[in-house]
């Protein structure tokens, strides 16, 4: 018998797919069913994946079907701000694991990864749309539990978005979808496209992270009851987006970093955009958060004394923006507040030796390193910028 279905344990897995027992039970039931399934649970959940890879290629019509066509991603890692973090023996490794469509784990898949390179030369070309790829993964039984999802690109980054993929998973996507990430591996930020999230938030209650590196998105009316980490990484957001994560109906976020960029890349935000986030008391779970990547980073300095959210802050990160002494001297200004701190991330603003030592006793950890100078201009302006943009 194949694809025998419990719906009692199929609910208990949804509702928490990372516990282990769950599985246990299901894999026995289905052995007693007759499905190989039970036999391939049974051999991941013991560690045994020799074995489990045998039974995956001899029932690959079964576990796979369709979707064996697909289960390399083609996808060119670039010079990014992830990517460009890593030595090349952790890049290689990291493309060998990246290159993996569809992961395994307690006898389904759990982790999707899909992505088309445009630019991929030869036989492995994929001509159609990743979104037929996804909508087909997530009618297959083996796609019942899938717990992450990642996507890089859909064609030419500069001429398509995700928003098809985004579309589909508005549709399908499965309870136990615990994490999303767009844009995992981006090469020209700017030219990366994401699209607008608002219909997902209603299919995936249940999301505990959100990764983004994009140059455009939009989060919409978000409603994320269960996220605990969202980090978005964009070299400009918009005034739209900044507001809809700064009013976020998110109450057990823990880890929030927002990078808001260049005017030049479409970050139209400004304070005003912030000022909604940082009136906040109802984020009673929140420890780290970052405010990066700014132009305004002199403005964030100097109302973050003032945020209602900051008491609970363990972490508060405004690198990579534009602050210069007259923000580290808002900072010094509103030191009482700043004292409980374990961290203050400074890194790569533009502080001279006078604006790091305003800072450097505010809490146990400042960090100050690789600050920028600004470049002059023809007619003597100096220009200030930001690290995420292009």
């Amino acid at each position: 018998m194949q694809d025998a279905r419990n719906p009692d344990l199929e609910a208990a897995i949804a509702a928490n797919p990372i516990d282990r027992e769950p599985y246990v039970v299901l894999a026995d039931w289905l052995q007693v069913q007759g499905d190989p399934r039970g036999e391939l649970m049974a051999l991941q959940l013991t560690g045994k994946d020799t074995e489990a890879d045998a039974v995956l290629a001899k029932h690959r019509d079964y576990f796979l079907g369709p979707l064996a066509a697909h289960a390399t991603v083609y996808d060119e890692g670039g010079n990014n701000s992830s990517s460009s973090l890593r030595t090349p023996e952790q890049d290689e490794a990291w493309q060998q694991i990246h290159r993996q469509a569809f992961r395994w784990k307690n006898g389904f898949i759990h982790y999707v990864r899909l992505s088309h390179d445009e630019y991929q030369d030869g036989d492995t070309k994929f001509d159609g749309q990743i979104a037929e790829v996804l909508s087909t993964a997530l009618d297959h039984p083996s796609a019942r539990f899938v717990v992450e999802f990642a996507f890089q690109s859909n064609g030419d980054p500069n001429e398509a978005d995700l928003q098809d993929v985004i579309d589909v998973l508005a549709e399908k996507a499965p309870p136990s979808t615990r994490k999303l990430t767009f844009g995992d591996n981006v090469d020209q930020i700017s030219w990366h496209h994401t699209g607008n999230l608002n219909a997902l938030w209603a299919r995936i209650p249940n999301l505990q992270t959100l990764e983004i590196e994009t140059g455009e998105f939009e989060v919409g009316t978000m409603h994320a009851p269960a996220l605990e980490r969202a980090i978005f990484i964009t070299g400009g957001l918009s005034a739209s987006c900044g507001r809809g994560i700064a009013t976020a109906h998110m109450p057990n976020i823990r880890h929030l970093e927002i990078y808001y960029g260049d005017e030049n890349y479409g970050g139209t935000c400004k304070i005003d955009d912030v000022m909604p986030l940082l009136e906040r008391d109802d984020l009673t779970q929140l420890r780290t958060l970052g405010l990066k990547n700014s132009l305004f980073a002199n403005d964030i300095a100097r109302m973050i004394g003032s945020a209602r959210c900051l008491p609970g802050l363990l972490t508060l990160d405004l690198s990579l923006g534009a602050m210069t002494d007259e923000g580290a001297q808002f900072l010094a200004e509103g030191a009482p507040r700043l004292a409980h701190l374990k961290t203050l991330d400074l890194r790569r603003n533009f502080l001279t030796a006078a604006g790091i030592a305003l800072v450097k006793n505010l809490c146990p950890e400042v960090i100050t390193d690789a600050q920028e100078e600004p470049y002059r201009r023809s007619n003597g302006e100096l220009n200030y910028f930001v690290s995420v943009a292009e």
